[in-house]
């Protein structure tokens, strides 16, 4: 299918980024009631396990309606090009707390003290103290700047020109020695052989296979002959994630309710699968341990792959590139034709982009609104007094059942 990507088409993009940013922020306080209310108790009577986890897992069956519509407006390059942009909106937040927290430790004469996770750990226990390090993704350097007084040398790349300068602030504030550079892994400009060890934290991110191709090509292109690089990927297991992703100040009590109910996801599919979708504006290709070994394998040499038993979120591959430097990754000009899938979104009859967007646009509406009511809910301590979520009578969860079951009828068929 020939793509016009015009002005209006990027407008389109960038519209159902958002939307897709919308269901993974707000879908979560609605899924306990789409399950368990009394509205939802004949919701899943009479259907396919296919068509229960529509309903079920609605996010992520939204999510990859959404995909498929990016897909026949959009090459993955340009679908790469919007989430870059989509992911510096995302993390303005984030600057923003960063920039606060410098200001305060420098008035006050503070140094920070790092936090050092599971999966540092397991990079550490690889990687002799001393080594120089790239990390892919380094936002504000919080990460890049705890290896550095471990006793690292590190190198942080990031798109987003507002986080690379505050984390240069960071480390110039702190002595430490680490360095942010605004640079796009798709073009890692480092000298072959540079680095002892590299992080990627957002594999998958990649919406072709042609990209995915030059992103481990110029990755294994900056590891010396010993050096080993650590590759993380998500996988699918839970279809919402969001609680471990991000603070979104909900009341300590609502997220651990909700977390509960996420261990539910995928009910009626499989918790684990090698597939795509979008999730809070990006593309996403999750994987299994089998399809990111065999993924990894045609450019690296695989030591070690695993799910992460710290956070099931992620699994983690542990890689040294092969006897020689790669090839020169593949034109990224033959980026259209080689996608992941062959699947290809085709619009019912009588139904266009504009109609399906719409009304998922009005069911983000309505998860807003439900999910403030659900807040206010814990933030007025009800549920200490015994009292369960799935009793408040303010839902508009029947106008909800009523929205997600006519976009199930406007859903796309995938050939």
């Amino acid at each position: 299918m020939d793509k016009q990507y015009t002005d209006d088409g990027k407008n389109t993009l960038k519209r159902i980024l958002d939307l897709s940013w919308r269901i993974s922020v707000y879908a979560p306080p609605m899924k306990p009631f789409l399950r368990f209310s009394k509205h939802a108790d004949t919701l899943y009577k009479g259907k396919t396990n296919s068509d229960k986890h529509f309903f079920w897992d609605f996010d992520d069956a939204l999510q990859k309606v959404l995909l498929g519509i990016a897909c026949t407006i959009a090459t993955p390059a340009e679908i790469a090009e919007a989430c870059i942009e989509r992911w510096k909106i995302n993390l303005e937040k984030f600057y923003q707390r960063s920039k606060r927290q410098l200001e305060e430790s420098r008035k006050n004469g503070e140094v920070p003290q790092f936090r050092y996770t599971p999966r540092d750990e397991f990079i550490f226990s690889r990687v002799e103290p001393g080594s120089r390090l790239l990390y892919v993704g380094c936002g504000a350097g919080t990460e890049c700047l705890g290896w550095a007084q471990r006793g690292y040398e590190v190198i942080g790349i990031d798109t987003d020109e507002q986080l690379v300068g505050i984390a240069n602030e960071w480390a110039e504030y702190l002595k430490l020695p680490f360095q942010a550079v605004c640079m796009d892994v798709d073009n890692i400009g480092f000298s072959p052989g540079y680095f002892d060890g590299f992080l990627l934290e957002f594999y998958g991110f990649q919406p072709s296979l042609v990209q995915a191709l030059a992103l481990q090509r110029g990755l294994a292109n900056t590891l010396n002959n010993n050096g080993k690089g650590f590759i993380a990927a998500t996988r699918k297991k839970y279809a919402s994630f969001w609680y471990r992703m991000s603070n979104l100040g909900y009341p300590e009590s609502m997220v651990h309710w909700l977390i509960n109910q996420c261990r539910l996801d995928h009910y009626f599919s499989p918790m684990d699968a090698c597939e795509e979708k979008l999730s809070f504006g990006l593309y996403i290709r999750s994987h299994t341990v089998d399809s990111l070994s065999r993924e990894l394998g045609g450019v690296f040499d695989v030591q070690e792959c695993m799910y992460e038993e710290f956070d099931s979120r992620y699994l983690i591959s542990v890689v040294k590139r092969k006897g020689r430097f790669p090839d020169s990754p593949p034109n990224a000009e033959n980026d259209d034709s080689v996608g992941w899938t062959k699947q290809e979104y085709l619009q019912r009859e009588g139904v266009s982009t504009k109609d399906v967007l719409y009304e998922i646009h009005a069911i983000c509406d309505l998860l807003e609104i439900h999910k403030e009511r659900v807040q206010r809910f814990f933030l007025n301590g009800e549920v200490s007094g015994g009292k369960s979520p799935l009793s408040m009578v303010d839902t508009d969860v029947p106008r909800f059942i009523e929205l997600i079951e006519h976009t199930y009828g406007m859903r796309p068929f995938l050939s």
